[in-house]
């Protein structure tokens, strides 16, 4: 598997070592799971055969309350009796690898980014109605401060039909979300979205790129640069700020980017740079309790992420001064 220049060597035998070694944990992991659903299907059936005959007209009432309570106790047992197998192989597989692709960086598995930071992104501007993150990744890159999380952002929705109405929810955003600080601030917003990107974002992105964005201060920003207006459509507060941001070499790397790894958002707000790159699975959990052996392709795809995280600094040239002294005092610090 190859990494981006200058990253250290993985050494995915290692890695396919420590994860056979946690065999029996898994083993130990799917029985304990397996015990937890039989004795919840156990108790429901026990109160279906007592309910009616004990209780007479209120029997389903019994059964359906305690069949919701024994799901509930068997989802909490499910996650308790497998999360010393998920603790292990972060802990003896995904930190080896972290620190082989990131070394010195900081693994939180349980930690995340706060919806604040999500939503200081200007990227998505629908606030959602839920939120997680996790596997949060903290440290430097040639000095420059980097962290990125996963991130699940969703919005409810109501469907109604003749037989009446039903709420779900539909995701927004779903994959790594980076943040990279810059030594020196600047005031202003630009947002860049990759073009056509409403087949992620649904009628959201179709508005947004409809109104211009003049619903939150922003207006459409037309460059010079076809090939770059073909993959992206750029936002921002100020048309002289966006154009010193994205500059010939930032919109260079930025396509490159894209045509290498697939979509992605980025806001610069303030000297702050956000990055957004959708992903469908969950990067970061253990294989399933019921896949024997060792995934190769899962140890692989960890570690493409991680690298590619590690290439939004080398690729998208943030460790050098990407904006003339120009750009950074055209507008003053707030």
């Amino acid at each position: 598997m190859a990494l981006e220049a200058g990253a250290p060597r993985l050494d995915l035998d290692d890695l396919v070592r420590r994860a056979q070694g946690l065999e029996a944990d898994r083993r130990r992991a799917r029985a304990a799971v397996a015990r937890v659903w039989l004795s919840a299907a156990a108790g429901a059936a026990a109160v279906y055969l007592l309910s009616g005959p004990l209780l007479g007209p209120f029997g389903w009432f019994v059964f359906l309350v305690a069949a919701f309570a024994l799901l509930v106790w068997a989802l909490l047992r499910h996650q308790a009796v497998t999360r010393p197998y998920r603790e292990a192989y972060k802990r003896r597989v995904l930190a080896p690898l972290v620190e082989a692709v990131l070394p010195g960086f900081r693994h939180e598995p349980e930690a995340g980014l706060p919806q604040e930071v999500y939503l200081a992104s200007r990227l998505f501007p629908t606030r959602p109605d839920r939120y997680a993150s996790e596997d949060r990744f903290s440290g430097e890159v040639a000095g420059v401060p980097l962290t990125f999380a996963e991130v699940h952002a969703e919005r409810e929705q109501e469907d109604c039909d003749k037989d009446g109405c039903r709420t779900e929810y539909v995701t927004i955003f779903k994959g790594l979300l980076a943040v990279a600080e810059f030594p020196k601030a600047f005031s202003g917003t630009v947002l860049v979205y990759p073009d056509r990107s409403e087949r992620l974002l649904g009628p959201l992105s179709q508005s947004l790129q409809r109104l211009g964005g003049r619903g939150r201060g922003l207006e459409l920003i037309r460059l010079e640069d076809p090939e770059f207006e073909r993959r992206f459509v750029v936002f921002a507060d100020d048309p002289i700020t966006a154009r010193y941001v994205l500059s010939t070499r930032f919109m260079a790397a930025l396509r490159a980017y894209r045509d290498r790894h697939g979509p992605l958002y980025a806001a610069v707000i303030d000297g702050t740079l956000y990055l957004a790159l959708p992903t469908r699975a969950d990067l970061f959990e253990p294989p399933p309790l019921w896949r024997r052996g060792v995934d190769v392709r899962r140890l692989e795809r960890y570690a493409g992420a991680l690298a590619t995280m590690r290439a939004v600094v080398s690729e998208l040239g943030l460790d050098v001064r990407i904006w003339g002294e120009r750009a950074l005092g055209s507008r003053k610090p707030k």
